[in-house]
């Protein structure tokens, strides 16, 4: 592929296209960050911290 063959998208093209990744990307953090919460709740551990003096 040659330098040559590259163009530039239209500014409309390229909005919808930045659009459509930022998305996907906040979508992606949304996951990584539910999951470690939603994986605690399913394992049901009944873990509380008690401290004795």
């Amino acid at each position: 592929m040659f330098l040559g063959a590259l163009r530039r998208p239209d500014k409309a093209t390229a909005h919808k296209e930045l659009k459509k990744h930022l998305s996907l990307m906040a979508a992606w953090i949304a996951v990584i960050r539910v999951t470690p919460y939603v994986l605690h709740y399913l394992s049901q551990e009944k873990e509380e911290l008690k401290l004795e003096l």
